[in-house]
């Protein structure tokens, strides 16, 4: 039987064509399953094989094949496994071992909403974290099997076979571009996101230190609202490279499939898949590039311009219609200002009265940031300087040149540093504003020409702001590496960092910004890669610096009555730490992003509703009633919700996107209490997830503490936490330090009159939480876990 045309009509571009697909389908026979999995270990690469042969003998008239039967002689290997998969009524994926080609070929399957099966061999447990870790299986899920026949039994009775995904997303043509970024700042993976930051595109990103794990329908809805997909694959022997690079891999191969532009750049010169070993594109200098990105760029271009302006039809169905953006601020910019919530720490910020912006991960610190830049950009008469560096550049500070100095020397350094490089950022954006009316006299002209020729005295490269501020960083590493420290002078550290006479550089540009009536300088990101209660003197030292230098910066400018306002964003462990260590306490004003008043959350996700679906209109309760079941267990679904965060906008529409996703992808028009329930399951492992690793960071050589709790009780002696605790392997001097950071992370919290109160309720003020039982002995405390973690430990409630 051959197969429908409808089915197999290839995508108009394809990566390994260059262009429409150049391969003949016209005569390819229907298969009723098509199996792919390693080839390696062999044992069970022969299983599969011995289940193709128990599904043949019992089922003469269907058509089964593997991979390894194919006919590639002479012919291109994944463009025969394309042809195989397209003509397949369901794909059979073996996941129990990682393996990128299986992933790709997942993926492959996927962006062309076939029917899949993953299956994998539960008694293979090696690597079950990893495919955890990953995410994508969340949704997707897999049949368990053991032996050739319960896997022949498990593809035989799959009677109905449904793509995982139904809702084709919006091409989104503002932000064409896609990037999986790297979990680790190579010298490749910083050029790489230079470049894409200087494209003339705007672009969206994957960052797993922000968002640990990418779930089937976010991977989906990125990769199909894209033009190009761009992926930084790591060298295999640096730490996270197996995780980044097989989701790396399940993502470009939908990618593929899709028909969109794929750009795989794979550090050093590793052994490359098969499948995907012709477009792989791998370098070892990093100046290298550039040339790389220049032509998918140009492909982007050309398939932007060739779309057709028509209006894509809305899905009929309401729930289908709701999109509740990024997750991660950065990737819906523009989108961001017609749903963005104007909190009061908002208002605050914005009118100049908070130097400092506070809150955990989560909280919606770079929302504002952005929010506040939308205010005052496009104003021609305000100047805003906003300042997003990346965090490995104040690591490489700090180890190759602060651990060299006195004290007194890296205050000095560090605010030096600072000082230059905001008076050079600031001449960099007013060259920028005033380039398009700099040529409209002769003395306007003369002036501008004045501060670019002084400017360029003091700049290596024109690239980005995280390129000038690496320069600049090297060029103090270079300065002094076989100095010792009593060597190292101050004439000499004021040298190395200021090129040339900083005094006409600042009377010059005070010159030009008279022009503007107030300079805004936004600064967020200081803290990026800083581990979380891991801070060294040092990284607080920096931090400290940059308030000094923004200080002097603002005394200089407003002297000449210029208003001048900056504004530092940075995380709540590290502001603490920043108290701590500051001698001058209460100098900085400062906002505290706090999400307790539920009223903001519910304006949070009805806004978000709206953007799509106008039409719902009536009180917050008649919206969610709308599109959820009202009631989970005879409680409100919106409270059973919020109950599992941590009050945060990034919990919010993590778990209520989750919902939204599963309702879909099962045909309902409301969410319904079992796909609450379902979705519950992957929020609860993202919230553990993200824990493990920020713990790690603290406790690198401890075990996983967290999976201590697996079957523990929801409530707890301070005596049994630290009874598991210690039988995961934690040494009693580190039980106490161990069980306050599970406190400060609000995985556990206190139990008080059947009360629970965590970290979050109190703005992580320890002294404040602890002080409710000031009359309790530590032996007489009792603790709860968080909702949040209690499904995927599989807890128990003693009360049951």
């Amino acid at each position: 039987m051959k197969v429908d045309k409808s089915i197999i009509t290839p995508t108009q571009y394809c990566k390994y064509a260059s262009g429409a697909c150049d391969q003949s389908m016209d005569n390819l026979n229907s298969l009723d399953a098509f199996f792919i999995y390693p080839s390696q270990p062999k044992h069970m690469a022969n299983t599969i094989m011995e289940c193709l042969k128990n599904l043949q003998k019992y089922s003469s008239e269907s058509k089964w094949l593997s991979w390894e039967k194919l006919h590639v002689s002479g012919q291109i290997i994944f463009c025969e496994i394309c042809k195989a998969i397209r003509s397949a009524k369901l794909i059979v994926a073996n996941i129990t071992n990682m393996n990128f080609n299986v992933l790709f070929e997942l993926g492959y399957a996927i962006g062309l909403l076939k029917p899949v099966l993953p299956v994998r061999d539960t008694s293979y447990e090696s690597q079950k974290k990893i495919f955890d870790e990953i995410g994508i299986f969340d949704t997707l899920g897999f049949q368990p099997f053991t032996n050739s026949k319960e896997l022949s039994k498990l593809v035989s009775s799959k009677k109905v076979f449904s793509p995982p995904v139904y809702v084709k997303p919006y091409l989104n043509k503002n932000s064409p571009v896609y990037f999986i970024r790297s979990p680790i700042d190579t010298e490749g993976s910083i050029k790489l996101f230079s470049c894409l930051k200087k494209s003339w595109f705007r672009f969206r990103t994957f960052d797993s230190r922000e968002i640990p794990r990418l779930s089937l329908h976010e991977a989906y809805k990125q990769v199909l609202s894209s033009i190009s997909v761009v992926a930084h694959l790591l060298d295999d022997d640096r730490t996270g490279a197996s995780i980044h690079n097989a989701r790396a891999a399940f993502v470009c191969g939908m990618a593929m499939s899709a028909g969109k532009h794929v750009l795989m750049l794979q550090e050093g010169a590793n052994h490359q898949q098969i499948d995907y070993r012709d477009i792989v594109i791998p370098y070892t200098e990093a100046n290298a590039i550039p040339q790389y990105i220049e032509s998918i760029l140009r492909e982007t271009a050309n398939t932007l311009q060739s779309f057709e302006q028509t209006q894509v039809p809305l899905p009929k169905e309401l729930l289908e219609r709701i999109d509740l953006g990024d997750i991660a601020a950065e990737n819906e910019i523009q989108a961001l200002s017609m749903y963005f919530v104007k909190t009061p720490q908002f208002q605050q910020a914005r009118q100049g009265h908070a130097r400092i912006v506070i809150g955990r991960k989560g909280t919606g610190k770079t929302a504002m940031f952005y929010g506040i830049r939308s205010q005052f950009a496009p104003r021609s008469d305000k100047l805003v300087l906003d300042l997003k560096p990346e965090g490995h550049q104040f690591i490489r500070l700090r180890e190759m040149v602060l651990s060299n100095l006195s004290e007194g020397l890296q205050v000095h350094t560090l605010t030096a540093f600072w000082h230059y490089i905001l008076l050079l950022e600031i001449t960099y954006k007013v060259l920028a504003k005033e380039v398009k009316i700099a040529f409209s006299n002769d003395e306007s002209c003369k002036e501008y020409n004045e501060l670019e020729y002084v400017y360029k005295k003091h700049v290596d490269v024109e690239g980005d702001f995280s390129e000038r501020l690496m320069t600049l960083v090297n060029r103090l590493i270079n300065e002094f590496p076989t100095k010792k420290a009593k060597e190292i002078l101050t004439p000499d550290i004021t040298q190395a960092i200021y090129r040339s006479d900083i005094k006409s550089l600042s009377k010059i540009l005070i010159k030009h910004l008279k022009g503007f009536k107030g300079v805004l300088i936004l600064f967020d990101n200081i803290d990026k890669g800083f581990p979380t209660h891991g801070l060294k003197k040092e990284d607080i030292l920096i931090i400290r610096c940059l308030f000094e230098a923004t200080r002097k910066i603002q005394h200089d400018v407003e002297i000449n009555g210029i208003d001048c306002v900056a504004t530092i964003f940075i995380r709540r462990d590290v502001f603490d730490h920043l108290i701590d260590m500051t001698p001058d306490r209460g100098k900085e004003s400062y906002v505290n992003l706090d999400w307790s008043d539920i009223e903001l959350m519910k304006e949070l996700l009805i806004l978000r509703f709206r953007y799509q679906a106008p039409e719902l209109d009536g009180s917050f309760e008649e919206v969610w009633s709308r599109l959820f079941d009202p009631h989970v267990r005879g409680e409100s679904s919106f409270n059973y919700v919020l109950a599992r965060t941590f009050l945060r906008p990034r919990d919010i529409l993590n778990f209520v996107r989750k919902c939204i996703q599963i309702a879909v992808s099962r045909g309902h028009e409301r969410v319904q209490q079992d796909d609450i329930f379902t979705a519950e399951e992957g929020f609860s492992e993202d919230m553990l997830n993200e824990l493990r690793y920020e713990i790690r960071d603290i406790f690198p050589d401890l075990p996983d503490v967290a999976l201590a709790f697996i079957g523990a009780d929801n409530v707890m002696s301070g005596e049994e936490i630290d009874l598991r605790l210690s039988e995961a392997g934690v040494p009693e001097n580190k039980l106490e330090e161990v069980r306050e950071i599970l406190l400060w992370f609000a995985f556990i919290g206190i139990c008080m009159d059947d009360n629970e109160s965590y970290s979050y309720i109190v703005s992580y003020n320890m002294a404040k939480l602890r002080a409710t039982l000031k009359d309790t002995k530590e032996s007489d405390m009792i603790y709860s876990i968080h909702p949040a973690f209690r499904r995927i430990l599989s807890t128990v409630n003693k009360n049951m």
